[in-house]
């Protein structure tokens, strides 16, 4: 059914602009490069995905009941207001910050999980260079990755602080 390996079906001639074969297909225009690039993407998304799908749906429930105990929800209902818009305007907005907090601590833990995806389905990104260049002890090249890694995970904590005030006007930095 799904590619196992690789990026992009041989047969398929995408010109590289981005590097990114979904977005090149696009670019292009090529409908054919496009289902094929995400046909090959979901596998390796799949794993990346499921490992941390339990966490977030534990999380998700107990921050819902959480938000569903609070008293402007019963003040809400009160009121007569819609169960639906209840739920979604006021307490999936409230329940998400715990969400998106976990969501930022675990971006370090999917690039190291890319890493090993890298390496299951063969394709060659930063981690598959990061394990190149330690097993030749290119440590210059290896110091450098890391500190890529680090802005990487520091821009994601950055944005996700943005988020949260988006969210809650009431958080103030």
């Amino acid at each position: 059914w799904f590619p196992v390996a690789g990026r992009k079906n041989p047969v398929i001639d995408v010109p590289t602009i981005t590097g990114f074969y979904v977005i090149d297909s696009l670019l292009v225009g090529s409908l054919d490069g496009f289902i094929d690039a995400l046909w090959h993407l979901f596998l390796p998304a799949l794993t990346l995905g499921i490992v941390l799908s339990g966490i977030y749906t534990r999380l998700v429930r107990s921050s819902m009941l959480s938000v569903l105990g609070e008293d402007f929800v019963r003040a809400l209902k009160a009121r007569g207001i819609k169960e639906g818009d209840i739920l979604f305007k006021h307490v999936l907005k409230n329940a998400f910050i715990p969400v998106l907090t976990m969501m930022g601590l675990q971006f370090a833990l999917l690039l190291a999980g890319a890493v090993l995806t890298e390496t299951t389905f063969s394709w060659p990104g930063i981690g598959t260079f990061l394990i190149e260049r330690i097993e030749y002890r290119d440590y210059t090249t290896v110091q450098g990755t890391i500190v890529f890694y680090a802005l990487l995970v520091s821009l994601v904590s950055l944005v996700v602080d943005i988020v949260y005030a988006y969210i809650d006007p009431r958080i103030r930095y």
